[in-house]
């Protein structure tokens, strides 16, 4: 049965949907777009549908996958807009491409995660220069420990790279972290960083971004469809 990869956007009110009401909504789409889906079998067959890696409730989301298999082949553009009119508000159907036989799932194509933090706008710009800076160059591992578990990361070790950016309506720090292999949770990141910086508390989820995700490669991104990207390139 063939398999496509579709990329879509999280945006507006919809980066408030948690995960499970994000799949929910893209299965009903999917439902109700009247694409040839494949179902699984058993008493509660539902549609053979992989999701790419989870985004936290106010977090956006502006490139994000999801894999499908159908029944038949189907053309790329027609079908990508039956999707994209029964998809909710805020939840955009971007693009979709058919996968090769034995094409590897999403979770052995993404390794890391291009992620955009509004910065507050009381913190200094050179102080910010020098947090990632210090970041780069220390030896010594910045740990945090996640309440829920006791686990402890080395945050450093989660950040492949980092930059801010000052903007006429106010700086923004961009980082590519791991994901899967060595990732470090998102929010220990931000906790560790906001630290830094001297803030009371981190970021809110609402002034995330997640830009895209990617499998890092000679110094390349590369995203889930197979399109390359230099570092910090949209």
């Amino acid at each position: 049965m063939p398999k496509y990869r579709i990329a879509y956007a999280k945006i507006d009110l919809a980066r408030f949907l948690s995960h499970l009401e994000v799949l929910r909504a893209l299965n009903r789409a999917l439902r109700r777009s009247g694409l040839p889906l494949a179902y699984t079998e058993g008493f509660n067959p539902h549609p053979k549908v992989s999701f790419g890696p989870s985004l936290g409730v106010g977090v956006a989301g502006l490139n994000e996958y999801f894999d499908l298999e159908l029944e038949q082949a189907v053309p790329l553009k027609q079908s990508l807009d039956r999707l994209g009119r029964q998809l909710p508000q805020g939840l955009v159907a971007k693009g979709m491409a058919a996968l090769p036989p034995f094409a590897s799932g999403l979770s052995r194509v993404i390794d890391c995660a291009w992620y955009r933090v509004a910065l507050p706008p009381q913190a200094v710009p050179d102080g910010r220069l020098r947090l990632l800076k210090d970041l780069r160059e220390s030896a010594e591992p910045w740990l945090r420990k996640r309440q829920k578990d006791g686990k402890v990361f080395d945050v450093k070790r989660g950040i492949l790279e980092d930059r801010i950016v000052q903007r006429p309506q106010g700086g923004v720090l961009d980082l590519l972290v791991k994901v899967g292999e060595g990732e470090v949770p998102l929010r220990l990141v931000l906790e560790a960083l906001w630290e830094k910086l001297g803030e009371a508390e981190p970021p809110l989820p609402a002034m995330v971004t997640r830009v895209g995700l990617y499998r890092l490669r000679g110094g390349q991104l590369v995203t889930p469809l197979g399109e390359t990207r230099g570092l910090w390139e949209e």
